[in-house]
């Protein structure tokens, strides 16, 4: 095998393992739009409108974050920005199991937000910087594909 075919395999190794790091950390966040309708009250939430509110504040968050994260990646290697989502993600998602109330479920859904624009910004410069005009594309839809199927796995658990 050619170093070029060796160079271009490793590169898409790189865009799969992003997607799937993205991929599980999106299933915490998805089955939360199924569970936590049902289950408000097991986790202190007394009403739908707050149900609403917990699972719309990581959006706003993202808004204004989406161009500092960006501007962040210019003086951050995208593996330090990945890893820092991938701790954020976790503390978000095991506070989600360990935490009670609105105030700090609202808390724990803006570090989420915040992890999300790193996941996601990261991987899409992942694959700018990763992929080449012939296969960009293709790439992109191999790293939405994978990163996506967190969602699935999430809302079926």
């Amino acid at each position: 095998m050619s170093v070029f075919m060796q160079r271009k395999n490793s590169k898409l190794r790189s865009i799969v393992a992003i997607s799937l790091v993205t991929a599980f950390c999106l299933a915490g966040d998805s089955m939360l739009y199924i569970a936590l309708p049902l289950y408000r009250h097991q986790v202190g939430l007394m009403s739908l409108w707050e149900v609403g509110v917990i699972l719309s504040v990581n959006r706003f968050v993202r808004l204004p974050l989406n161009p500092l994260v960006g501007m962040l990646y210019t003086r951050v290697p995208i593996r330090i920005g990945l890893i820092a989502a991938v701790l954020l993600t976790a503390v978000a998602t095991f506070g989600y199991g360990l935490l009670e109330g609105f105030w700090p479920w609202l808390v724990l859904r803006c570090i989420w937000g915040f992890a999300w624009s790193i996941l996601k910004l990261g991987g899409m410069f992942s694959v700018v910087a990763l992929a080449d005009d012939a296969n960009r594309g293709q790439v992109m839809g191999i790293h939405n594909g994978l990163y996506r199927l967190g969602s699935l796995v999430g809302m079926l658990l």
